[in-house]
C-alpha cells in the first residue's frame, strides 16, 4: 500500500499548488532561436497573448490540451482554435492504484538495441536517469520508467540515507515497472536513490512530494504549471513530450 499524505509535505504542496498556479492558456516548454530569451521554460502566456518571433526561431507552448509548436518570423496568438483529444490529459494524470509493467511494441527491422521509445501512460513517474523531484498524488502508485527501453537493465532502489536496497528488474522492451510499495513503501518527503547494477553505473537521487488529489487540475497548461510550481521538472518534460508524440501519432 502506497503511504503519501500523512506528513507536512503534503500541506507544502497543497500551498504551493494554491499560491504559485495561476491558471494559464498556455506555458513555455523550450524555445529555440534569436528570441529564446525572451520564452523561458515555464513562462505563462495567457489567453489571446500575441507572440511575435523572427527567423530562427522555434517556440513550443503546452495549451490546455496538448502542445503547440510555432515557429519563424510571425505573430502567433495564444488561443484554442486548434481542435485536438481532450480525453488523454485525464488518462495522463489518473490515479494509479495498480501500476502494471509497461511493454513497448515489438522493434522490427532489426532495430538497435536501446532505440525504442514510447509515451508514458501517466505523468506518474520517476526517471531512473534523472534526479530532482518526483510529483506523486495521494493514495496513488508511481511508475518507475527509462528512457531506453531495448536491452534488459537491473538496477537497486533505495532510500537516499541507506537501509535496505530493493533489486529492479527491466526485461527486454519494457520501459516502466511499478514502484516495489511491498518492499520499500513510498513515502511524501522522503528521498530515494537508484543505482546501477555495475561499478561505473551514475547513481541518482529523487523526492517524493504529495500532492492532493483534488489539486490536480484538469487540463495540461495548468498540470505543467502545478509541476513547475512543485519542482517537477521532469515530468513537466514528460507531460510535454507524451502530448507530443499523440498530436504527432493523431495527425
Amino acid at each position: 500500500m502506497v503511504k503519501l499524505g500523512l506528513c507536512a509535505a503534503a500541506t507544502v504542496a497543497v500551498l504551493i499548488a494554491t499560491t504559485t498556479t495561476a491558471a494559464a492558456q498556455a506555458i513555455v516548454v523550450r524555445a529555440t532561436g534569436p528570441s529564446a530569451t525572451k520564452f523561458p521554460k515555464g513562462m505563462k502566456l495567457g489567453a489571446g497573448t500575441s507572440i511575435s518571433l523572427q527567423q530562427g526561431d522555434v517556440v513550443t507552448v503546452l495549451d490546455r490540451v496538448g502542445t503547440r509548436i510555432v515557429k519563424g518570423k510571425a505573430t502567433y496568438v495564444i488561443d484554442s482554435q486548434v481542435l485536438r483529444d481532450r480525453g488523454l490529459v485525464p488518462l495522463l494524470t489518473r490515479s494509479l492504484s495498480n501500476p502494471r509493467t509497461i511493454r513497448a511494441g515489438a522493434v522490427r527491422g532489426g532495430a538497435p538495441v536501446g532505440i525504442a521509445k514510447m509515451a508514458p501512460r501517466s505523468v506518474w513517474l520517476a526517471d531512473i536517469d534523472k534526479g530532482g523531484k518526483v510529483c506523486v498524488p495521494q493514495g496513488s502508485g508511481l511508475y518507475l520508467w527509462r528512457g531506453e527501453n531495448g536491452a534488459q537493465r537491473l538496477s537497486w532502489l533505495s532510500e537516499a540515507e541507506g537501509g535496505a536496497m530493493v533489486r529492479l528488474q527491466f526485461p527486454p522492451q519494457t520501459s516502466g515497472i511499478s514502484w516495489p510499495s511491498g518492499s520499500l513503501p513510498l513515502v511524501a518527503g522522503r528521498s530515494y536513490r537508484i543505482d546501477g547494477d555495475g561499478a561505473a553505473d551514475a547513481t541518482v537521487e529523487f523526492e517524493v512530494v504529495s500532492l492532493a488529489p483534488d489539486a490536480i487540475p484538469d487540463n495540461a497548461a495548468d498540470l505543467g504549471s502545478l509541476l513547475l510550481a512543485n519542482g517537477c521538472t521532469v515530468q513537466f518534460d514528460l507531460l510535454a513530450d507524451s502530448l507530443a508524440m499523440a498530436d504527432a501519432a493523431a495527425g
